[in-house]
């Protein structure tokens, strides 16, 4: 069955932050549509770079990467794309700074293996 996957993953910088945002896991069996995927950080500084990608395993794969224009406060990805079992989207922002908030929003439909091959 088909379920709508809307869902937020949000983090403050600190020192030591990694400037990553994970989503969870896609769990076994199941594979994820994503329409729309969006790597938001208001408090950002003109020409600051973020990137959205998935983690499959322990390769990363890119889905977008580019510097904000001066009236943005966030990267989307251009194309809807899929996700698979145990693998996870995210967002990295390599020029936060502490104390900034950065967040990644992920609206998409979670779908059965067997109904992504019947598509």
């Amino acid at each position: 069955m088909k379920e709508i996957y809307c869902s937020m993953f949000s983090e403050v910088v600190t020192q030591a932050h990694d400037r990553y945002v994970w989503s969870d896991l896609i769990g076994n069996g199941n594979v994820l549509h994503v329409k729309n995927c969006y790597a938001y950080a208001p408090e950002r500084e003109a020409n600051d770079r973020a990137t959205i990608g998935i983690q499959n395993g322990a390769t990363k794969v890119l889905v977008r990467s580019r510097k904000w224009n001066v009236e943005s406060d966030g990267v989307s990805a251009l194309n809807d794309f899929f996700v698979g079992e145990y693998d996870k989207i995210f967002a990295y922002f390599p020029d936060a700074d502490s104390t900034d908030t950065i967040s990644l929003h992920i609206t998409g439909v979670l779908m059965t293996r067997d109904e992504f091959r019947q598509m």
